[in-house]
């Protein structure tokens, strides 16, 4: 029996629209701390406090979001979300100072909350069910991808200080997302909208879903540890002087995750997420420990390697274990919950290492990395067991109930 089509127009469409939005947003991640600090005289603290603000913006919207992709007409939303994102690019050029940097970032917070939780759902909707997490492990390498030539691109440019030239690249990519979400075709959702009839008013349930809560813990945990070196190897690497390998970790961290992230994705299908999970962490300590070391270009550029295949590689089977665990209907929602999860752990981790970084100097950020890691590893941990328990229960009375 053959297996159902993967790689069709729309989920090319979908997976190129989800690259743009998070090169944008890398761009600007590494580009505007180093404007901050050099021309606007902020600190390491104010700069972790732009992706913090940002991050809040998206999450707060997203619980609304996932309730309106559950409602209404996806296409809408998503061409609706990509022009707001595309207009609140444009003003990136004609910021003069912090305070007007904080609002627009607060904005830009809101159309990005918006549209990763609509492309996401999309991009649940067009994978077969039967290879989701091997389809989810190629549209995540859009945005993995988008991590690694995003900080190259930004940090270059900025340290020729051509910030202007890097805003104006987010600004036409931001104009082919609006094309492609128009041309894009988008699966009927008539379960989801029948569902959302009978439950109008927003409550609790529309953020969490219990039975996705516990992995989403564990996205949390591990998104903080990456924050550190998001937000902070540019300008530890500019300290140290190390800007050239600072580049080549993102370039090898891109590199091993594309290797390896088609397969742990078929294998977690075939073999079950756990198997893949345990040794992703551990890789994505290892790497972290190195990045804590002193540091040589060897260190780091190893570092980015190992953080490629370890970090590179959870994610995505994380965010289809979020899915897996919702029915049908609540995917919108599911994909709010992962990304805010994700976000939230970017925009804490950010803001509580930048003051960590400023008080004992940027190597502190990895140690404490290195200590979330392992956290994540051990909620990872009860959560395998406290689920593998309540399948035996589920099994034992299944066959006490055919006995009888």
């Amino acid at each position: 029996m053959s297996k159902p089509k993967l790689w069709t127009k729309d989920f090319i469409n979908i997976t190129t629209i989800s690259f743009f939005i998070f090169l944008a947003f890398y761009i600007l991640l590494t580009a505007l701390p180093i404007q901050l600090t050099k021309e606007f005289g902020g600190g390491a603290d104010q700069a972790g406090l732009l992706l913090t603000l940002f991050l809040i913006a998206a999450i707060v919207i997203r619980p609304f979001a996932g309730k309106w992709v559950s409602r209404g007409s996806q296409k809408k939303i998503l061409i609706f979300s990509a022009t707001a994102f595309f207009i609140a690019t444009l003003f990136y050029p004609f910021v003069s100072n912090i305070w007007v940097l904080y609002i627009l970032r607060i904005l830009h917070g809101i159309t990005f909350g918006i549209i990763t939780t609509v492309k996401g759902t999309i991009s649940a909707e067009i994978i077969p069910d039967s290879r989701r997490g091997e389809g989810l492990s190629w549209f995540s390498l859009a945005m993995g991808l988008a991590m690694v030539v995003g900080p190259v691109i930004g940090l270059n440019l900025a340290n020729i200080g051509a910030y202007n030239t890097a805003y104006i690249l987010c600004i036409v990519v931001s104009v082919v997302n609006i094309f492609l979400s128009m041309v894009i075709r988008v699966p009927e959702q008539v379960k989801q909208e029948e569902v959302s009839k009978t439950n109008k008013r927003f409550n609790l349930h529309d953020l969490i879903d219990k039975k996705a809560a516990p992995y989403a813990l564990v996205v949390f945990i591990l998104a903080c540890a990456y924050s550190g070196i998001a937000s902070f190897l540019a300008l530890y690497a500019q300290e140290i002087d190390l800007v050239k390998a600072a580049s080549t970790f993102f370039i090898l961290y891109a590199a091993l995750m594309f290797v390896c992230r088609p397969f742990t994705g078929v294998w977690a299908d075939r073999y079950g997420a756990n198997k893949i999970v345990y040794p992703c962490i551990i890789v994505f300590a290892i790497g972290m420990v190195m990045l804590s070391l002193p540091q040589t270009a060897v260190i780091m550029i190893t570092a980015g390697a190992i953080i490629g295949i370890g970090y590179g590689s959870v994610t995505p089977i994380l965010q289809t274990q979020v899915i897996s665990s919702v029915e049908k209907h609540r995917v919108g929602i599911a994909n709010s919950l992962f990304f805010n999860s994700m976000d939230l752990g970017m925009a804490i981790g950010a803001f509580v290492l930048g003051i960590a970084a400023t008080s004992f100097g940027f190597s502190s950020v990895f140690l404490f990395g290195i200590g979330l890691i392992v956290v994540g590893g051990l909620a990872y941990f009860a959560l395998a067991s406290g689920r593998k328990k309540e399948n035996s229960h589920a099994v034992e009375f299944m066959s006490e109930t055919k006995l009888k």
